[in-house]
Formats: C-alpha cells, sequence, structure tokens
C-alpha cells in the first residue's frame, strides 16, 4: 500500500514537469515513464518492460546500485540509450526511495547528453576565442585593419556563422563604412559598400533602445527588412545578429553575425559572445583613435623642436652680431667711461647669449642646466673682464638642477650686475680679492648669493646705481627677496621660489 501511495504522488508530480523521467523498482521494472522520455527513446507504453531493455550496456553499474540500494541512494553516470534510430549517448541520474522494510522506487532522469556536449564543446570555443583576443597584441598596438581581420575571423568560427562584418558611421553620420567582411565559405575579407543611414531609419533607431538585434528570417522582421534591397537579398542573407559598436557612451557603428542560405536561431551563448566581440572591436578602434592622436602629438613636437631650435639659432646669431658691433664701439670709444658703457652692454648681451648657446645645444626642451649655464656665463665674465691691474678670482659653487629658460635669463642678469659691481666699485688696482658665486637648493626655493672680499659700503645711499637697479628689477621679476649686506665685503643674496 505504501508503495501504491508514493508511485500515485511521484506520478502526479512528474506528470507537470517537462523532463525525461522515469520511475522502475528494484528489479528495474518501469512502472511509470513520461511522454518526455518515450518520446526521447522513440517509443510508446514503456511501462513494464526492464529498464535494462532500453540500454546498449552499463548494465553492471545500475545493477550493482540496484542490489547495493540500502546505503546507495543515488547514483549519476553516462549510458547508451536504444532508440528507433539507433544509439545514443545519454546522462542518467538515479534517486531510490525506501516505501516499506527492503523495497524501494526509484526516481531516474534521462538527458540526450549529445546535446549538452554540443553545448559543452560551443561555451568552450567561444571561452577559448575570447581569452586569445584579450591577449591580442594588435588590439593593443593599435594596428585597427589588422585587429579588424583578427576579432572577425576568429568570432565567425567561435559562432559558425557564413560572415561576420563590422562599420563604422562616417564623420557627418549619414554613411556607415564598413571595415572588415569576413567571408568563411572564401577565408577572406572581401569588399563593401558603405550604406546610405537614411535609407534605414528604423533599424538604426532601434540601436538607441536596444543592445543587441536578433532576427532568424531578417528578410521579413520588420526591424530588418528595410535593408532588403540593398543589402540582405544581394547577398543571400536569411539570419543577422547585429550589436551596436559603443565608444564613450555614443553609438559609433555596428558588428554583424550573418547567415547565409539558411534559418539560424541565435542561442543565449551566441548573443553573450557577440557582445563581448563588439566590446572588442570598440576597443580596437578606441586604441587606434589614441594611437594616431599620440603619433599627431609626437609629430607636433618635433615640429615644435625643430621651431625652437631654428629660432634660437636664429637668436644666437643676431646676438653674436650685436655682440660684434658692441665691441667695435668698445674699441673705438676715447676715454675709459665711454669703454666701461659699451663693456657693460656686451656683458649683459653675453648673459643672455650664453642662455641661448645652451637651449640651441639642448632642444628637446625649454629647460636648461643652471649649472652649466652659470659656468658658461662666469668663463664669459672671466674673459671680457680680464683687467691686468686687477687680480681677481672668480669662483662658483652651484647645485646641480634643471629650470625654465626665462627664470635663467633672470638669474644671469642678477650674476652679470653683481660680477660687473664687484669687478668696478671693490677692488683697487693691484689688489687681489675673490668674487664668489654659491647657489643652491632648499627644498622648493633656490638661494643665490654672490660675493665678494673687497671694501664693501657703509651706506645704502651708496648702493644706487643702474646695475643695483637691474638687479631689483630681476628679483621683482622672480618674485623673489633681495638682502645686500656691505659691512664685510659685498654679499648680494636671492631667494626664490624655483616653481
Amino acid at each position: 500500500m505504501a508503495q501504491q501511495d508514493i508511485l500515485s504522488t511521484l506520478r502526479k508530480l512528474i506528470s507537470g514537469m517537462d523532463e525525461s523521467l522515469v520511475i522502475f523498482n528494484q528489479e528495474g521494472r518501469i512502472l511509470h515513464a513520461s511522454y518526455d522520455l518515450e518520446k526521447l527513446l522513440g517509443k510508446e507504453n514503456i511501462s513494464g518492460t526492464l529498464i535494462f531493455d532500453h540500454l546498449s550496456h552499463e548494465y553492471e553499474r545500475i545493477a550493482h546500485f540496484l542490489k547495493d540500494i540500502n546505503t546507495s541512494k543515488y547514483i549519476d553516470l553516462e549510458v547508451v540509450l536504444k532508440r528507433k534510430t539507433g544509439t545514443f549517448t545519454g546522462r542518467m541520474r538515479l534517486a531510490a526511495w525506501k516505501v516499506a522494510e527492503n523495497e524501494y522506487l526509484v526516481l531516474g532522469s534521462l538527458v540526450d547528453a549529445t546535446q549538452i556536449e554540443r553545448k559543452r564543446r560551443d561555451l568552450l570555443r567561444k571561452t577559448l576565442t575570447i581569452e586569445l583576443l584579450s591577449k591580442s597584441k594588435k588590439i593593443r598596438n593599435g594596428k585597427l585593419y589588422d585587429a579588424i581581420y583578427e576579432i572577425l575571423e576568429m568570432s565567425s568560427k567561435a559562432v559558425g556563422v557564413t560572415r561576420v562584418n563590422a562599420w563604422l558611421f562616417d564623420e557627418s553620420h549619414e554613411h556607415i563604412e564598413c571595415i572588415g567582411n569576413y567571408d568563411t565559405r572564401l577565408g577572406k575579407m572581401i569588399p563593401q559598400e558603405s550604406l546610405p543611414v537614411f535609407e534605414m531609419p528604423t533599424y538604426f533607431m532601434l540601436f538607441e533602445t536596444e543592445k543587441i538585434i536578433l532576427a532568424a528570417n531578417a528578410q521579413t522582421s520588420r526591424y530588418t527588412s528595410e535593408l532588403n534591397d540593398t543589402y540582405l537579398v544581394p547577398n543571400g542573407i536569411v539570419s543577422l545578429m547585429d550589436i551596436p559598436l559603443r565608444s564613450e557612451g555614443s553609438i559609433i557603428g555596428v558588428i554583424c553575425f550573418e547567415q547565409v542560405k539558411q534559418v539560424r536561431n541565435w542561442s543565449l551563448n551566441d548573443q553573450k559572445f557577440g557582445l563581448i566581440a563588439a566590446q572588442m572591436v570598440s576597443l580596437a578602434v578606441e586604441t587606434h583613435k589614441r594611437k594616431l592622436a599620440q603619433q599627431e602629438l609626437e609629430a607636433a613636437l618635433r615640429q615644435q623642436k625643430r621651431l625652437l631650435t631654428e629660432t634660437n639659432n636664429r637668436i644666437v646669431n643676431n646676438l653674436l652680431i650685436t655682440n660684434s658691433l658692441l665691441n667695435i664701439q668698445v674699441n673705438k670709444a676715447k676715454d675709459s667711461y665711454h669703454k666701461n658703457l659699451m663693456l657693460d652692454s656686451v656683458n649683459r648681451v653675453q648673459s643672455i647669449l650664453s642662455l641661448h648657446e645652451l637651449l640651441a645645444d639642448n632642444s628637446r626642451s625649454l629647460r636648461i642646466s643652471l649649472n652649466q649655464y652659470i659656468n658658461r656665463l662666469v668663463q664669459s665674465l672671466r674673459e671680457s673682464l680680464s683687467f691686468p691691474q686687477k687680480q681677481l678670482q672668480l669662483l662658483t659653487s652651484i647645485d646641480s638642477c634643471e629650470v625654465k629658460s626665462s627664470l635663467a635669463i633672470s638669474i644671469g642678469i642678477i650674476i652679470n650686475e653683481a660680477v660687473l659691481n664687484s669687478y668696478k666699485h671693490a677692488f683697487g688696482e693691484n689688489e687681489l680679492g675673490v668674487i664668489r658665486i654659491d647657489f643652491q637648493m632648499l627644498g622648493p626655493k633656490g638661494i643665490l648669493e654672490i660675493s665678494d672680499n673687497g671694501r664693501g659700503v657703509k651706506e645704502n645711499r651708496e648702493l644706487a646705481g643702474s646695475g643695483v637697479e637691474i638687479i631689483r628689477g630681476m628679483v621683482g621679476h622672480l618674485n623673489g627677496n633681495l638682502d645686500i649686506d656691505g659691512t664685510n665685503g659685498m654679499k648680494i643674496c636671492v631667494s626664490f621660489s624655483m616653481r
């Protein structure tokens, strides 16, 4: 009685299930079989037969399960099933219920494993394709057409379709242009003309709301039939799966999976793969655009460097001519006063000339080495201020750093004026003396100090003069601080921000 009650309950339960189910006893005799199982086996009224009658082999494992049913309540195994057309691989899951002392019922579920295996292989193929594309150097290096070829070829094999192609809108958004059309029948890319957008308004409007367009019969679908005359019928396309390409939230084109001559129902795995393939194409397009932008920027920088070098060379030439003309005037001066005035001008021009000579040597940027610049400037001062009646040493101690050219010009003019003042006023004839130029970095600040061991000054009014005014002007240009101490020799200290 217990067996009949449980059997009745199980029959009611499985009658509403859309699965291939069977109930049999410990001897293997079938007590009930679902309609789907009879359909799967291609047989009718199999109740009363033995479960073993429908198996090609694997008797031993099922027989052992039924014999040892007291301890083994569940088994999952692969079997070969018989049907009218032959045999096929299936998966059988069995679960046992105790209905009385030493009496059991077995509920079994059978699935056509060939479909499962096909799905498994299909998923594996798509997964491996995605993994390979994610590592593609062609996509990463911005080689657009090589990357598109790779994506379309691999996608056609992964999905198993006749054609896969990618399209991009032109700048006016009036046409959509094919950037690659891979045909598996030929195993290569084939040409495809651009299409006018205005002839397909419904199709393109759908992309504003849908992530994907599916059409098992594209020529009769209300969404895609407007492509018949210009595209579908001429190319024999029956089914299509189209996914929009997006970049920064905007639609830039579409990737199309197309089946020719036969209907194709697109699986969920097909759709998921198509979405990833669309992302790969979008990534290839974006990477290509970034590479082009980088190349244009590099070309512009090279042009800027060439112009900078040419400009600096012209400035250097002009300053050399100016210096030569000033030196001619120095030689023509009839008294020491005017000669010294002209020499001051020569040295001021020389301080700017030294900077542009460095810029010409270092055309890669607008920054220069400050210690190189100061040392070059000091050497020029040594040569131009070589008076036999004054035995002076000009010493430097400069921290290594790079500064903007505009900052270097101000520093150079300050050094030029301070050194000129010391040469002129700090020492008498036949007097030994030292002039020092020190620069050090203290965090974000620079400290420039020009000092001598000369006679110094006792009152601030003695500091008046064009040289000091020029120094004050340059310090103001630097937004720095100026400190002048003339009590023990002359010391000019300038502090300013290096940023």
